[in-house]
């Protein structure tokens, strides 16, 4: 679920709330093969410090370097010297001529047809300029700003030259940080007629995911004729980026825009009165096939697997989160040969992981289940035990000699002496270090909750022994990242803290002020809600939910596939002739089977004539020939690996069906109970309720949200299909599966009762 402010979380919440919403839609009009196929005919005509790939690749300038041009270096501890080789080179520059006022020329293979640029000049940029194309120049003056966008058209462009003659600080070299071979098309709230958003996922990775959008704008002034030879139409094309963003008026009068979808231009059409085009996700194109999978004897984590498939599938690093608990969970099994985004939904089932698109367009492999926690700290008393406050057990109280800490009236014990091997008492966790007459530590006593994987929770309770401190920092992290500290004051025996946390996998929680002369006695950390969205009767629905009873599964078995060497010999996996056209060109022969021990040989080999293996996998070796020129007969020996099965089996219920699941990449039995569990878990909520509510831009599918129900307090539910429509105004529906994974923890017992 986004986050949102509290100004906007109270308005939607509203029985009675602004009906009118907002909308934007952007289409990056971008010609993705000018783009991608951009480069510099005369890399030295540049400085050394440049980098002539990167701004026709989407990358930010972020930090310069000190340079000599004309009013163009600060001395503000913002820039860094230079450094004197290329090879000592780290920092993006972007494009950067060696001459001041020199020129940048860029060029493409082909002759393209590009609509608009748009170009990140930098803080060093041409006032006036001129860009030169095959058939159409372009003379810019009084230009005020880094970033330049201009409409104009370049027809059958093989080069684009920018040639400034005025730069704002004087004597200064051109530089291009990026820049980027179109412009985008916005439509607002008063061109667009409708939109639909429709997601769907599945909790256990049994689906691939999907999100379509489908919008329609008026066009009734002819501006997306596609006979208009500048229309913007005609430069759609299928890939193009499309974003949407959804807002909502609060009450001072301002507008909360929240991220609605990044996706991929799919198709569209026009007539005279509407133009219409549909999206969708990075996944409906992600089809091509991994032949990449190997088994490895001594394992490879999930991490490393999907990175490689990712990779392969020719996914930017910067389009793609992999959880880092993904290189904890080994595997030795080969991915077998399917399309890339079957290959990851492989890999996430396997892992207990969802697999998603995030609003930005971001590829998302990340762990679908409450994370086992460990609580500890370096600086509790010899009887105290940091690790029981996450335990449910009522604690037991030493008497103490903080001030108007002990009572006598039998409740507490007398506190043994230290001594090794001694047994102690159920306590919490009992900070070494006393608080001075102010409240004040010698050094602030912290504990800190460690995490198996990434986890959102939106409040937590922490329930103290007597004498309680008075204010507390919370500092939580994301792998090696700060991602947040939170500070909360006026403490009390029982402190719920109300708070919307951001991801975390450790939380240390720090003591700033104390009890005056007592140390910290925190008796137990309850983790809160994972979600704060509420659908309720006369808010939020719009009609009593439908609710469907699913077939029950009596037992759930998990396939585990187990490799091992073959009892038989080598064999012949491959016999194929090939015409060979030019010594060392490389040819590619693929698998049916898993197989290894892979060699290559010619059937009747001439005089210098050979055959190399250069690159193989379970599925598929490349070959490289050597003397060879025409017809040759080549063969590939090899063993196939023998695949044995065996289950392990979960009950579920006394009656119901049997549910066999099976996933290649799964074969120790350890991980095989993991899965079972977890698969398990979901099958257990076999209820699904269909949902028609106001509509929520914050909501996502996977979401989980609390459905109010007479029967159940606090019913948490799972969001597997969510659509979105707009059409001035929002409303939505919702397929959704009852959760049982958070239960344990209702929100209604927060506080301990």
């Amino acid at each position: 679920m986004q986050a949102a402010s509290s100004a906007y979380k109270e308005l939607m919440r509203r029985k009675w709330r602004n009906p009118l919403s907002h909308l934007r839609i952007t289409i990056g009009m971008i010609n993705q093969p000018a783009q991608a196929s951009a480069f510099i005919p005369e890399p030295d005509e540049y400085t050394y410090y440049s980098d002539l790939v990167k701004p026709m690749d989407n990358y930010q300038v972020k930090e310069l370097y000190a340079a000599c041009d004309q009013d163009y270096t600060t001395v503000d501890g913002s820039m860094y010297f230079l450094p004197r080789g290329q090879e000592s080179v780290v920092l993006n520059q972007g494009i950067v001529t060696e001459n001041i006022l020199g020129t940048v020329e860029i060029h493409f293979p082909l002759e393209y047809d590009i609509k608009g640029l748009t170009v990140e000049f930098g803080k060093a940029y041409p006032v006036d300029f001129t860009i030169v194309s095959d058939n159409h120049t372009v003379t810019v003056t009084g230009n005020s700003d880094g970033h330049y966008v201009t409409e104009d058209i370049f027809e059958a462009a093989t080069f684009l030259k920018f040639i400034p003659t005025t730069m704002v600080n004087g004597q200064s070299r051109l530089r291009i940080n990026q820049i980027t071979m179109g412009i985008g098309v916005y439509f607002d709230s008063k061109k667009i007629l409708s939109a639909t958003k429709k997601e769907s996922i599945s909790p256990i990775s049994e689906e691939l995911p999907s999100i379509d959008f489908d919008a329609t704008v008026d066009n009734q002034d002819r501006a997306y004729d596609i006979e208009n030879e500048e229309s913007s139409v005609n430069f759609l094309e299928i890939g193009q980026s499309i974003e949407a963003v959804y807002g909502q008026a609060l009450d001072n009068g301002s507008i909360e825009w929240i991220p609605g979808v990044t996706l991929f231009l799919k198709k569209w059409s026009a007539d005279d009165d509407e133009m219409s085009f549909s999206a969708s996700d990075r996944f409906d194109s992600m089809d091509g096939t991994y032949y990449r999978g190997n088994y490895h004897k001594d394992g490879i984590s999930l991490y490393d697997c999907a990175d490689d498939v990712l990779q392969d599938a020719g996914v930017d690093s910067r389009d793609y989160w992999l959880d880092p608990y993904l290189k904890e969970v080994m595997i030795v099994n080969p991915i077998p040969v399917v399309a890339h985004k079957e290959a990851l939904q492989l890999i996430a089932n396997a892992g207990r992981c969802v697999l998603y698109q995030d609003r930005t367009g971001k590829i998302y492999l990340k762990s679908s289940f409450l994370p086992d926690m460990t609580a500890s700290s370096d600086n509790e008393a010899y009887f105290s035990h940091a690790a029981a406050v996450l335990e449910k057990e009522a604690k037991d109280a030493y008497a103490l000699t903080g001030r108007d800490y002990t009572v006598s009236d039998g409740s507490v014990y007398f506190l043994p002496k230290e001594q090794e091997g001694a047994a102690y008492l159920n306590t919490g966790y009992v900070s070494e270090v006393v608080a001075d007459e102010e409240g004040d530590f010698s050094e602030n006593p912290t504990i800190t909750i460690s995490l198996e994987a990434a986890y959102k929770c939106f409040g937590l309770t922490l329930v103290f022994g007597g004498n309680w401190p008075e204010e507390a920092l919370l500092h939580a992290y994301n792998g090696d990242n700060s991602v947040e500290d939170y500070a909360v004051s006026a403490l009390d025996q029982q402190t719920l803290i109300n708070h919307e946390f951001p991801e975390f996998d450790c939380l240390v929680i720090e003591f700033t002020k104390g009890c005056p002369n007592n140390r910290v006695v925190l008796d137990r950390i309850i983790f809160g809600d994972s979600t704060d969205y509420h659908l309720e009767y006369g808010t939020e629905l719009l009609k009593s939910p439908e609710g469907t009873q699913l077939a029950k599964v009596r037992e759930l078995q998990v396939v585990r596939t187990i490799y091992g060497p073959s009892s038989e010999g080598t064999m012949e996996l491959v016999r194929e002739t090939v015409t060979v056209s030019a010594s060392g060109e490389r040819y590619t022969f693929y698998f049916g089977n898993a197989s290894y021990g892979l060699s290559a040989s010619l059937a009747e080999p001439a005089a210098g004539q050979s055959v190399t293996i250069v690159e193989s996998s379970a599925y598929f070796a490349a070959l490289e020939f050597s003397g060879v020129a025409g017809a040759v007969e080549v063969v590939i020996s090899g063993k196939e690996y023998a695949v044995s099965t065996a289950k392990v089996r979960r009950q579920l219920n006394t009656t119901g069906s049997l549910e066999v699941w099976e996933n290649p990449l799964v074969s120790d039995a350890a991980h095989a109970a993991d899965l079972a569990e977890w698969i398990g878990d979901y099958m257990l909520a076999d209820r699904e309720y269909n949902l028609s509510y106001r509509g929520e831009p914050r909501l996502d599918a996977n979401d989980l949200a609390f459905l109010e129900n007479k029967y159940v307090p606090d019913m948490l539910i799972r969001v597997t299909e969510h659509t979105l429509k707009y059409n001035g105004g929002l409303s939505g529906t919702i397929k959704a599966r009852r959760d049982v994974s958070y239960v344990a923890e209702a929100k209604n017992r927060l506080a301990g009762q």
